[in-house]
C-alpha cells in the first residue's frame, strides 16, 4: 500500500497536478529518465472512464468523484454479465415446462435455443483468444484467457449489430494486462480504484470507450477493388474512407510517395484496415512499445476521436519512403505489412539530427487542413524528438503531432529526411557472433531475438552512396561501427578527410572534425537547407528559453543565476543568426566568403546551448513542482 501510494504521489508530482501536462508528459517522460507510474489509471482518465478534470485536485474530492464513477461502471458491467452470460442449469431446476428447457428442442422461444447459439460466438471469441501475443505467457493463462472471452462476449451481446469482429481481442488485450498489473488489494484511496476485485470490470470500461472511437472501423464488408467501389456502398464505409484519408494526407504532404503507391495499384486498405483496427499493436514486436504507442494515442484523444492515428500512419509511410519509392510491387507490400523496425539512433547522431521547428504556421503554407487543437489539448515539446532517452516509438508519435499540426510538404520532407539520417546508422546494433548475423540486439538487453528475415549482413557505409536505392534497413555490428568510426566515416558513407567531398550534397549537415571540410560541406548547401538546419535549432533554444522564464517568474524570486544563464544563451543564439546572414548574403552576392564562423560549428554552438537550457528547464520544472506540492 505504501508503494502505491508513493507512485500516486510521485505522478502527482512529476505532472505539476495539470492535467494538459500529465497528457504531455507521455511524449517526453523517458527522454528525462521519468517513468510515469499508474499506466491504466492514466488511461482511464484519458478515455473519461474517470474524469480527468479533477485530477490535481484535493484527493478527498479526486476520491469522492472518482469512486463513484468506478462503482458505477463496476456495477453496469456486473449487469450486463448477469444478463448475457446465464446458468441455465439454475434456470432447469425451476422450470415447470419441461418441453420449453428441452436441450434438444428447436422452438426460437427456448433458451438452449439461444444458448447454442451463444455457443457458436464464444467458440469463434475463443480461437482468437488463445492465439493472443502468442509470445506474451501472460496471455497463456487460463484466467485470462476466461476473462477475456467474458468481456468480448458481453460486448458482442451489448451490440448485436456488430457482434464480435476479429481484432477485438487485440484492442482488449493491452488493456487487460495494463490493469491487471496495477491491481492491488482492496484498501483506502487511490487504492480503491485498482481494486484486484473489479480487474475485469476496470478493463471491461477501457475496452468500451475505447471502441466507442473505433468501432466504425469494424462495420465494413469485404474490400472490393477501386473500379468496383464506385458503384458499391463498400466505398462509403467508414474503414475505407478513413484509409482513403490516410492516402489523402499523404497525398498533400508527400506527392511523390503517394503517387508512386497510387500509380503501383497498392490501395490503402490492403494495410490501413490492420493499422486502424488494431492500433498498429501489429506493427511492433514488443508489447511494451505497443503500451508505449497506446498511452500517447489515448493521452493526446479528444471528443470521442484518437487525433493522431491517421498522421502515425502517415510517418510510417514517411520513414519509408526510400523503400517504397524504390520497391517493386511485391517488396512494397512486402514492407507494408511487415514495417522494419525503428531506427534506434546513437547519442551522437541525435545530435546532428534537425529538430522540428514550432515557428507559426502559415494557411497558406499548409497543404492539408491543420486540425483545429482544442485550448485544453497538450502542449507537446518537439524537442524531445532528439534526446537520447526518448524511445523510438515516442519520436515516431512526436513527427506524428509534428505533421498534424503543420501538414506541409517541407515538414514531410524533414521528417523524412531525419530517418534517412538515422537509418545510416542505428543503435540495432549486434554483438558479433559470426557474418551471417543472425542475432539482432534487444534494446532491453535481456534477450537476442532471432533474424530470419533475410536482413543482409554487415556492409561498408562507404560503399553505398547516399542516392543507391535502399532495399532493407542495414545493421552493423559493434566492431564494424567502431571500425567506421575509427576510419572517419560518418552516417552518410562519407570520409570525414577534407581531401575528399561526396559525390552529391549531402542531404544533411553532418558533424566532421575537420573545419575545412565544415566549410567546403556548407558551401554546397542551398540557403533555404542552412536556415531550416538552424532555424528549427534556434526555434528550439528560444522556445525551452521561454518556457524557463515563465517558470521562473512564477517561482519566489532568487535564481538571478539561471536568469543570468538564459539571457547568455538568448544572446549567443542572437550572435549565430547575425554570422549566418552575413554569410547568406555573401553567398547570394557572389562576394567572397566571410571569415565567420563555418556553418557546422554554428550547428555544434546551438547544440551545446540547447543541451544547456534543457539542463536548466530540468531544474526549474523539478523546483517547479516542488513549490506546488
Amino acid at each position: 500500500m505504501a508503494e502505491l501510494r508513493k507512485k500516486w504521489e510521485d505522478l502527482k508530482r512529476v505532472s505539476l497536478l495539470s492535467a494538459a501536462h500529465l497528457r504531455a508528459l507521455t511524449f517526453t517522460a523517458s527522454s528525462r529518465g521519468t517513468k510515469l507510474p499508474l499506466l491504466s489509471l492514466r488511461w482511464r482518465l484519458f478515455l473519461d472512464v474517470l474524469p480527468i478534470e479533477h485530477f490535481g485536485q484535493d484527493d478527498s474530492e479526486c476520491q469522492q468523484v472518482w469512486t463513484l464513477a468506478a462503482d458505477r461502471e463496476r456495477q453496469n458491467y456486473a449487469a450486463l454479465k448477469a444478463q448475457y452470460i446465464v446458468d441455465l442449469s439454475a434456470q432447469a431446476r425451476n422450470e415447470t415446462d419441461w418441453k420449453r428447457m428441452n436441450p434438444l428442442s428447436l422452438d426460437e422461444d427456448s433458451p438452449w435455443h439461444q444458448y447454442h447459439k451463444d455457443q457458436e460466438l464464444r467458440t469463434t471469441i475463443l480461437q482468437d483468444v488463445t492465439r493472443t501475443f502468442p509470445d506474451e505467457p501472460y496471455f497463456r493463462q487460463p484466467r485470462v484467457q476466461r476473462l477475456m472471452a467474458d468481456m468480448l462476449f458481453v460486448y458482442a451481446k451489448m451490440h448485436s449489430n456488430l457482434q464480435y469482429r476479429q481484432g477485438m481481442h487485440e484492442l482488449l488485450a493491452p488493456l487487460l494486462m495494463a490493469v491487471d498489473r496495477d491491481a492491488v488489494e482492496t484498501g483506502e484511496f487511490p487504492a480503491v480504484l485498482l481494486d484486484r476485485k473489479f480487474v475485469e470490470h476496470d478493463a471491461f470500461a477501457l475496452f468500451e470507450r475505447l471502441m466507442r472511437m473505433c468501432m466504425a472501423w469494424y462495420q465494413t464488408p469485404p474490400i472490393v477493388s477501386p473500379s468496383k467501389a464506385r458503384h458499391s456502398s463498400a466505398a462509403h464505409t467508414p474503414i475505407i474512407a478513413q484509409c482513403q484519408m490516410l492516402l489523402d494526407k499523404l497525398m498533400a504532404v508527400d506527392p511523390e510517395l503517394a503517387t508512386h503507391l497510387q500509380g503501383m495499384d497498392i490501395e490503402p486498405q490492403l494495410f490501413g484496415i490492420r493499422w486502424y483496427r488494431l492500433l498498429f499493436s501489429r506493427e511492433f514486436t514488443r508489447l511494451r512499445d505497443v503500451f508505449a504507442l497506446w498511452d500517447m494515442v489515448l493521452a493526446d484523444s479528444a471528443a470521442g476521436t484518437l487525433r493522431l492515428v491517421d498522421w502515425i500512419g502517415v510517418v510510417l509511410l514517411v520513414a519509408n519512403r526510400r523503400l517504397l519509392l524504390h520497391g517493386d510491387y511485391e517488396d512494397n507490400l512486402t514492407t507494408l505489412l511487415h514495417l522494419p523496425p525503428l531506427p534506434r539512433p546513437a547519442a551522437e547522431t541525435l545530435e546532428q539530427t534537425p529538430a522540428l521547428p514550432n515557428t507559426p504556421l502559415s494557411p497558406k503554407s499548409a497543404t492539408f487542413p491543420a486540425l483545429d487543437i482544442p485550448v485544453s489539448a497538450p502542449k507537446i515539446p518537439f524537442a524531445a524528438l532528439t534526446q537520447p532517452g526518448t524511445l523510438p516509438i515516442q519520436r515516431l508519435a512526436l513527427q506524428a503531432a509534428y505533421l498534424r499540426g503543420r501538414p506541409t510538404k517541407e515538414a514531410a520532407l524533414l521528417v523524412a529526411r531525419q530517418y534517412e539520417m538515422w537509418e545510416e546508422e542505428t543503435w540495432d546494433v549486434i554483438d558479433d557472433v559470426d557474418t551471417s548475423m543472425h542475432a539482432i540486439y534487444d534494446e532491453s538487453s535481456e534477450s537476442a531475438a532471432s533474424n530470419d528475415s533475410g536482413v543482409p549482413g554487415p556492409t561498408s557505409a562507404a560503399s553505398v552512396p547516399i542516392s543507391a536505392p535502399v532495399h532493407g534497413r542495414k545493421m552493423y555490428t559493434s566492431s564494424t561501427l567502431q571500425q567506421r568510426r575509427a576510419n572517419g566515416s560518418t552516417m552518410y558513407g562519407m570520409s570525414t578527410s577534407p581531401q575528399s567531398l561526396p559525390s552529391s550534397p549531402p542531404r544533411m549537415t553532418g558533424a566532421p572534425p575537420s573545419s575545412e571540410h565544415l566549410v567546403r560541406v556548407a558551401s554546397v548547401l542551398s540557403p533555404g537547407e542552412t536556415l531550416l538546419s538552424l532555424g528549427s535549432a534556434t526555434a528550439q533554444a528560444t522556445g525551452i528559453a521561454a518556457q524557463c522564464l515563465d517558470m521562473l517568474a512564477a517561482q519566489p524570486p532568487g535564481d538571478k543565476q539561471k536568469a543570468e544563464t538564459i539571457a547568455s544563451c538568448l544572446h549567443a543564439v542572437s550572435r549565430i543568426w547575425q554570422d549566418e546572414v552575413v554569410r547568406l548574403s555573401d553567398q547570394q552576392s557572389g562576394a567572397v566568403a566571410s571569415k565567420r564562423r563555418p556553418q557546422g560549428m554554428a550547428e555544434s554552438e546551438l547544440r551545446r546551448i540547447l543541451r544547456q537550457l534543457d539542463s536548466i528547464y530540468v531544474d526549474v520544472s523539478n523546483n517547479a513542482a516542488l513549490n506546488a506540492l
